[in-house]
C-alpha cells in the first residue's frame, strides 16, 4: 500500500534552504508554475511551496498552498528520493482544480526526471 502521509520530514520550510534549492538547483519552467529542482543528501524527497503576494490574498494563497501539498502528498510515492524541490505557483493557477493542479505537477516532474518509472 502507498504512503498517503506528508511528514515534517519531507518539508522544506527554512530560508536558507530555499535559498540553496534556488541558487544551486535548476528550474523546469510551465506557465502554471515553476519547479526548483536540486539533488539532495538525504535519503527523503522535500518540497516547499511557494505562492507570492502578486498571486492573491491570503486567503487564496492559502488554498492554493493545501491544493500543492494534497497533490505532493497524493504522488509522493511515485516520485525518485534524494531530491529537494520548491514548487513556485504563478497567478493562473489560483483559479484551476485539483485535476489541473495534478497535471502540472506531473507534467514538470516527469520533466524534471523526478518520476520512478523513467
Amino acid at each position: 500500500m502507498k504512503e498517503f502521509t506528508f511528514p515534517k520530514s519531507n518539508k522544506i520550510k527554512a530560508k536558507k534552504e530555499f535559498q540553496n534549492v534556488y541558487e544551486k538547483g535548476h528550474s523546469v519552467v510551465d506557465g502554471l508554475s515553476v519547479f526548483y529542482v536540486l539533488p539532495g543528501e538525504n535519503e527523503k524527497i522535500k518540497i516547499g511551496f511557494a505562492v507570492g503576494k502578486k498571486v492573491g490574498n491570503a486567503v487564496i494563497r492559502n488554498h492554493i498552498k493545501r491544493m500543492m501539498r494534497e497533490v505532493f502528498r497524493m504522488h509522493k510515492a511515485e516520485l525518485k528520493s534524494n531530491f529537494r524541490v520548491i514548487w513556485v505557483a504563478r497567478k493562473r493557477l489560483a483559479q484551476a482544480d485539483y485535476k489541473t493542479y495534478e497535471r502540472v505537477f506531473l507534467r514538470l516532474a516527469k520533466r524534471a526526471a523526478l518520476l520512478q518509472q523513467e
